[in-house]
């Protein structure tokens, strides 16, 4: 509750509202102290009718949310508790920013019966012509504050197109200012360590709740002094600024769309600050969280090694295991392990049948296939003879994505050449046009590192590895997969094999396997202890699928 200083019996209680967002603290005009002084002056001009008795003030705040000015939420408690009659501010801006947040505040002082004064305006919201000023007035904020966003976005679009980081503090950097004034990240030593240490366990497999809590057993905290959780690890491991990239864009309008709100062109590019992850341990701990996330949750923990690859032979949906328990003729139990149809084992016959086959057996079958496909004589050959099949259709694709592209920068181009040329001959418009061509250069950067993209991905296409390099490789597949336990056997298979279908029948099976970088650097990663030709060119090769 507010206590009034002296207040006449007919004086009103007076109270005065200012606010100033970061970017306005350095002009003096915005101050606090000059807005606090004007509304003083306000209430003596009224002379005896106005008592002024306290000021609010939301410093370093926006206007866009009421929410989060704790200031304003006071003010609004004070006016339903009947402790103010008048509230007086310099600008309708400092109260709200948004149309609907200031008719939303001016109603809750019109509901209790208190009165609005902006100095700037000088408007009286109790007619209707000050009502419809303010609605005109508050539209005009609105608008002005977007036009704002709109630019501080393309402006730190713009530096990290240029490899300059926007992001605040990061965990593993420290923020300078290089020789030139640019802001830019630094290494911090110590806090490198930890993240080094998250890659590395990320790397040996284990999940996010498993890194967090060796971090937090080991003391280890967080940029901000905090214990760490599953979404802080995920966030670091996700991090493309911790290998030398910067990322910007990908979410915009965070508060209110959240992850709906993803963009398809935002910012990837290599950045001006040094790496603290090396770019192979980057795809590896990347394609593991892949293979984690597009998995279910039975399909990575057990020893079941087949679980998520194995096909069902008639609804082509996964086999899940399942163990049965079966009394010998001498009266002793023998637990035997299955591979059953899961949608079967969820929704029952009218969808599919079980369908089992046992886990030993298609174990076995498959183990043995692979090898027997794998150590055929010259299988290079018969590889790149099925990429040379889908070589061409592939091809067609991407350069049809370059004519694309090679248009819309045409289309491009000519617009800021418009532009430019309209500047010149009318300086007067520049304020205004400015923006949109900022906004132009920053698609056109983009659009030339898509073009890049696609060439590189071209050149892969184009790009065929001599057999000798796939023998090399299949041969180290081989080598992995022989004397490996079940358990690695299983991150083996997981990471190379698509998928596993049978003919309980007939005994056979068809695997379906292929061959990305990411999978060939994890195949790299896990041999180290094999030997391969030093001149071979086994981890260049091109991602390729075949069936066998």
């Amino acid at each position: 509750m507010i206590v009034s200083e002296s207040v006449g019996k007919k004086a009103k209680r007076a109270v005065g509202y200012v606010r100033v967002s970061t970017a306005e603290q350095a002009d003096e005009g915005f101050s606090v102290a000059a807005q606090g002084e004007l509304i003083r002056q306000e209430c003596r001009r009224y002379g005896s009718e106005l008592q002024f008795v306290k000021l609010y003030a939301d410093e370093g705040i926006s206007g866009k949310s009421i929410k989060r000015r704790p200031q304003m939420q006071q003010l609004l408690a004070d006016v339903q508790a009947g402790a103010v009659d008048a509230v007086i501010c310099w600008n309708i801006s400092r109260i709200a920013r948004n149309v609907a947040n200031l008719l939303e505040i001016v109603d809750i002082f019109e509901r209790n019966d208190v009165s609005f004064i902006s100095i700037n305006e000088k408007m009286d919201t109790q007619t209707p012509a000050g009502r419809l000023m303010l609605q005109i007035m508050a539209s005009m904020g609105e608008y002005e504050r977007n036009n704002i966003a709109e630019n501080v976005y393309m402006g730190s679009r713009r530096r990290a197109v240029e490899g300059w980081n926007n992001s605040g503090l990061v965990l593993g950097y420290d923020n300078v200012v290089d020789e030139n004034g640019n802001h830019t990240l630094q290494i911090n030593s110590d806090e490198a360590k930890i993240i080094r240490h998250i890659f590395d366990l990320a790397a040996l497999g284990k999940g996010l709740r498993a890194i967090a809590n060796e971090l937090n057993q080991l003391g280890y905290k967080t940029k901000r002094g905090n214990s760490f959780s599953t979404t802080a690890v995920k966030a670091i491991l996700t991090n493309p600024l911790y290998v030398g990239k910067v990322r910007y864009g990908q979410y915009r309008h965070w508060d209110k769309k959240r992850r709906h709100g993803k963009q398809a062109d935002y910012v990837l590019v290599d950045g001006q600050h040094p790496a603290i992850i090396e770019p192979q341990q980057w795809s590896r701990v990347v394609s593991l969280m892949k293979q984690r996330h597009k998995l279910p949750a039975w399909t990575r923990q057990g020893s079941n090694v087949l679980t998520g690859l194995l096909r069902c032979p008639e609804c082509g949906g996964p086999m899940a295991a399942a163990n049965t328990t079966n009394r010998l003729a001498d009266g002793t139990r023998k637990r035997i392990r299955y591979y059953s149809c899961a949608n079967f084992r969820n929704k029952g016959a009218t969808v599919c049948h079980a369908n089992s086959i046992r886990a030993e057996v298609a174990e076995r079958l498959v183990q043995e296939k692979l090898l027997q496909v794998l150590r055929l004589p010259k299988i290079g050959q018969q590889v790149i003879k099925q990429m040379k099949d889908t070589r061409q259709e592939r091809c067609q694709s991407l350069k049809r994505q370059q004519l694309s592209q090679q248009d819309e920068q045409t289309r491009l181009e000519q617009n800021i050449q418009e532009y430019e040329q309209l500047m010149a001959d009318n300086h007067e418009l520049q304020a205004a046009i400015r923006p949109r061509m900022e906004a132009l250069e920053n698609q056109l950067d983009q659009l030339h590192a898509d073009h890049q993209q696609v060439a590189k991905q071209l050149a892969q296409v184009n790009q065929l590895p001599k057999p000798k390099s796939l023998d090399s490789l299949l041969a180290l597949v081989v080598k992995l997969i022989t004397p490996a336990k079940k358990d690695t056997l299983k991150q083996l298979y997981q990471a190379f094999i698509q998928k596993i279908t049978f003919n309980r029948q007939q005994k056979l099976v068809w695997i379906t396997v292929a061959f990305d970088d990411d999978v060939i650097q994890q195949l790299k990663t896990q041999s180290k202890a094999v030997e391969l030709d030093k001149g071979s060119t086994a981890f260049l090769v091109p991602a390729f699928t075949f069936t066998f």
